[in-house]
């Protein structure tokens, strides 16, 4: 497989979604979508460690939030990046290392 930024993967899927006449919902809805995918990658960690399944759940998650990304205009990859750098400037909080 061709290695694909993360806005490659955000056209990718929402051209899917839209192929399977699943834009019919309001942001708010798909948000919550996409807290019903954490709580299935919940369900995956209930046990002393994850089921083989978690990896899939967690894929779950981000396809839906690459969906949202790309419907709202979004350049998530580019967000991603931003909030990296910001979280790197704020340094541990108070929280010891």
């Amino acid at each position: 497989m061709e290695k694909q930024d993360v806005n490659d993967l955000c056209v990718k899927h929402f051209d899917w979604v839209e192929r399977m006449g699943w834009h019919n919902k309001t942001p708010l809805e798909a948000l919550a979508l996409i807290a019903s995918e954490v709580g299935e990658a919940v369900n995956e960690c209930r046990g002393e460690k994850p089921t083989k399944e978690f990896g899939e759940e967690l894929a779950d998650i981000c396809l839906r939030v690459f969906d949202l990304a790309q419907w709202q205009g979004i350049n998530l990859q580019q967000e991603i990046l931003n909030k990296i750098e910001k979280n790197e400037q704020r340094g541990t909080r108070g929280r010891r290392v």
